[in-house]
């Protein structure tokens, strides 16, 4: 009985390699999936594996891109099913070719310079004075000044540096990243007014920076997100990445543009830096950091789909897990901020009932 299934099974396999590929791929997410699975998982049917994993994850790309722990949740994965995946999901977005990095034997994407991404090298503009600890320490400020402009008064006058020329234009550049609606009364001083905890603030900075530096935005999406599977990045691969969009920068300013992009990174808690290697991983964050900014993110109110939500920022750059954030939304609901959330077969979705600065009230309201 055993050989005939074995047999039968080895049919089947076959079927599908043929169907795939006189279709030239067209066959559907759930046989593509379970073709996918049959190269790691041997001798067994990988129909139900593959149902599991997509009624878990919605579509096919949101199992390329789950993470391996997430992936062992689902039976019948063991570790050379989540390796494959994750193989599948890396070299996908890894459009180059691949560089050794230095000291190991896991390998990196080593970037080249592009026609397109020269031609945007006028739109992305350098990173190379972060400010991060001074941001930690002044933008909590903010609340205890009535216009931006006696708040940057107050930044010219206090920040750390001898100069004045220096203060100026330190000042401005926190300015134009966590204010650049030109106005202090903003979601962000909203925010600070009820919470000033390091652990809820950093990831809210970490966003703010992001969403004015195109550069960094760019580091996060393109380079930090595709490398999760192996955990880290080094400092002479990150360099390969940003001369891939601003080939013409010298020396000095390669170094203060790595050392502000990790700075950021290990200050605001999105990684930890040893020496030249910067680790990071999905992590949970705070119902405050988390209600912050998907409310800025999904800011009108109305319904919206889970894959929408793991293809967001809020798992892309700030890199929450994904069973994490559905805690969140499930914890929103009970306040009201969420009014409805859908997990039925293949819908699931969820409500945003209110805009962003009638959230954050709703929200610390609750908690006096």
């Amino acid at each position: 009985m055993t050989g005939e299934l074995d047999h039968n099974n080895h049919g089947h396999r076959e079927r599908l390699r043929q169907q795939f590929l006189s279709s030239g791929g067209g066959i559907g997410d759930a046989k593509v999936l379970e073709l996918l699975l049959t190269y790691a998982i041997p001798r067994r049917d990988v129909s139900p594996i593959a149902t599991a994993l997509l009624h878990r994850f919605g579509t096919l790309s949101g199992v390329l891109s789950a993470h391996p722990e997430e992936l062992h949740q689902v039976e019948g994965i063991g570790e050379s099913v989540a390796v494959l995946i994750k193989l599948v999901q890396y070299f996908r977005s890894v459009e180059q070719p691949m560089v050794i990095s230095s000291g190991d034997s896991q390998q990196l994407p080593l970037f080249s310079i592009s026609n397109e991404k020269v031609a945007e090298e006028q739109s992305v503009k350098t990173y190379a004075n972060d400010e991060i600890a001074n941001a930690l320490n002044y933008i909590p400020q903010a609340i205890d000044f009535q216009s931006l402009e006696d708040f940057r008064t107050f930044l010219n006058e206090e920040l750390p540096y001898n100069a004045a020329s220096t203060r100026h234009r330190r000042a401005s550049y926190l300015l134009d990243r966590f204010y650049p609606e030109g106005r202090i009364d903003t979601d962000l001083t909203e925010f600070l007014k009820s919470c000033k905890s390091l652990d809820c603030l950093k990831p809210i900075l970490f966003y703010h920076v992001l969403k004015t530096e195109p550069l960094v935005a760019r580091v996060a999406e393109e380079f930090i997100w595709p490398a999760l599977p192996v955990g880290y990045i080094e400092r002479e691969a990150l360099r390969s990445f940003v001369l891939s969009y601003l080939p013409k920068i010298g020396a000095s300013s390669q170094k203060n543009i790595l050392r502000s992009i990790l700075s950021t990174y290990d200050l605001l808690g999105m990684g930890d830096l040893e020496n030249s290697t910067l680790r990071f991983g999905l992590h949970t964050g705070t119902l405050e950091s988390f209600l912050y900014i998907l409310t800025a993110e999904f800011s009108e109110p109305g319904t919206y789909t889970f894959q929408q939500l793991d293809q967001s920022v809020l798992h892309h750059w700030l890199l929450w897990h994904r069973d994490w954030m559905r805690q969140q939304l499930y914890l929103l609901r009970n306040i009201g901020i969420i009014s409805k959330i859908s997990e039925i077969d293949a819908v699931r979705q969820f409500t945003v009932s209110t805009e962003p600065r009638n959230a954050l009230k709703m929200y610390f309201s609750q908690l006096k």
